[in-house]
């Protein structure tokens, strides 16, 4: 965790406003005053990936970087910052993490008994700009086999609600085995007669 908390104030001492990324974000339909009350700084910066879908941020210069969003992601308690994630405007499902800590976004709210409230089932987002657009409900996995030893955690009868059909197959096989009593739905658009 001390790993998590040094690159969090490298992170936030790095971090200025960056006006024309904020008008980004408010047009791909974030609530930005809510987000980055929940999250913190959500900034641009030049980032090195590396193998394992990890990344460190590059050297002014360097001909390998990639600019990238970077913002963080907190622990279960919704606190306490455990990583940093960063993705591409051009491709926001491709997400990289810096220390490797992050088994979600949002992780919190798997674990949480008010996110399955009257049968309510949990988002889960492909990509941490579709959990932005959805004011940082639901979850983007990061880590399926950290994510997988939750499953056991969770209340009988919880599911999870996934983007579309192609999305919860990709999902069911990549948490696969989940327990019996998890299920996860898709929207009602998706079903075929």
């Amino acid at each position: 965790m001390r790993a998590a908390l040094g690159a969090l104030i490298d992170f936030n001492l790095s971090s200025e406003p960056q006006l024309e990324l904020a008008h980004w974000l408010v047009g791909q339909g974030v609530d930005l005053d809510h987000v980055l009350n929940v999250v913190g700084p959500i900034v641009e910066h030049d980032i090195i990936v590396f193998p394992g879908k990890t990344f460190d941020f590059a050297q002014p210069g360097d001909p390998e970087a990639r600019r990238a969003v970077v913002q963080v992601a907190l622990d279960e308690d919704a606190k306490t910052p455990t990583d940093l994630i960063a993705w591409l405007r051009e491709e926001p499902g491709a997400v990289f993490r810096c220390l490797g800590f992050a088994a979600a976004v949002g992780i919190d709210q798997l674990l949480n008994p008010a996110s399955y409230f009257a049968n309510r089932p949990l988002l889960v987002h492909r990509s941490p700009l579709a959990w932005l657009a959805a004011g940082c409900v639901g979850i983007v996995p990061l880590d399926y086999d950290a994510l997988r030893q939750r499953l056991s955690w969770l209340p009988a009868g919880c599911c999870f609600a996934a983007e579309n059909l192609a999305h919860g197959q990709a999902l069911r096989e990549q948490l696969k085995p989940m327990p019996d009593y998890v299920q996860i739905v898709i929207p009602r658009t998706e079903i075929q007669c």
